[in-house]
């Protein structure tokens, strides 16, 4: 399932309607249209995105997602990989561990499905992002121990 540019659209304006109204310290960046929408919470020093997907190899059904995104890394992915365990019971939730060979970025990533083609589903997805995207990127800060993380 593909939603078309439009939907993205009106629902990333939506979802920071959402956020505006919680009075949440999100940044947005690049929601015009498109699939992913990156966020910065609270830090300068992190992104997190958020994701709108159709149903893939690994998620038979629509998801959403909120991925914790290292952009050029991958010791810090290293470091949060290797308390995997700690971070995943901090999180509540089992994540996927992405860091594919030749790229630089990395992503850790919770996902949840939910079919955003019907309108009425969105305040659930708000309520979601909102719980989740700020409690990945907490738990996965707290987790980084160097200098500039």
């Amino acid at each position: 399932m593909r939603l078309s540019k439009q939907i993205y659209l009106n629902y990333w304006k939506q979802l920071k309607l959402f956020v505006d109204e919680r009075g949440l310290d999100w940044r947005f960046y690049s929601f015009e249209g498109e699939a992913e929408t990156v966020v910065k919470i609270g830090s300068p020093h992190h992104k997190i995105c958020l994701a709108l997907a159709g149903s893939d190899g690994k998620h038979p059904r629509p998801f959403i997602s909120a991925s914790f995104w290292i952009p050029d890394s991958k010791e810090a992915f290293m470091m949060l990989q290797s308390k995997r365990v700690e971070i995943e019971a901090e999180m509540g939730k089992v994540l996927e561990w992405d860091s594919k060979l030749g790229r630089k970025s990395c992503w850790i990533r919770l996902t949840v499905a939910m079919d955003l083609s019907l309108e009425k589903n969105w305040p659930a997805s708000f309520e979601w992002f909102a719980e989740n995207a700020g409690k990945i990127r907490d738990v996965c800060h707290r987790h980084l121990t160097f200098v500039g993380c």
